[in-house]
């Protein structure tokens, strides 16, 4: 399968399952680091596409957050819902979002969040197409 298939998969999902007409079950809620705190929405087989599987998750950052580094095993869109959110991207550099944008990241490409706001706090929405069986995020320590 192709991959703007497998993109436009994904936001089917995520928009489904965020905005969906019934109330959206929280999964999981996991504090990646202080002050970062993840909550998995959804995580979906994807019909057609064997060991691929849709992940919703919502992230809130407090201000000035220096996240940890990390990867995920497929390709992320990080949808900022509020405040401004800077990502340090491999290969790419810094990218700031602000409310509003979305950003695709690559999978396994190692990034961090940084909210370089000292008084608001950051949310974002994030769906990705991940490797069914792996962990979700993977820390890296440099």
């Amino acid at each position: 399968m192709n991959k703007s298939v497998l993109v436009s998969i994904a936001f089917a999902v995520s928009i489904g399952t965020v905005y969906g007409q019934g109330p959206v079950e929280k999964v999981e809620k996991i504090t990646v680091s202080p002050g970062q705190v993840r909550t998995i929405l959804s995580k979906t087989d994807i019909d057609g596409c064997m060991g691929k599987e849709a992940v919703v998750l919502t992230v809130d950052g407090k201000p000035m957050l220096v996240g940890k580094k990390h990867y995920h095993p497929g390709d992320e869109f990080i949808y900022l819902t509020e405040g401004t959110l800077t990502l340090d991207v491999a290969g790419k550099g810094k990218v700031t979002l602000n409310k509003g944008e979305l950003l695709h990241i690559p999978g396994r490409v190692v990034h961090q969040a940084i909210n370089p706001d000292p008084d608001k706090p950051f949310n974002v929405v994030t769906f990705g197409i991940f490797e069914k069986g792996q962990p979700d995020t993977t820390l890296v320590d440099k």
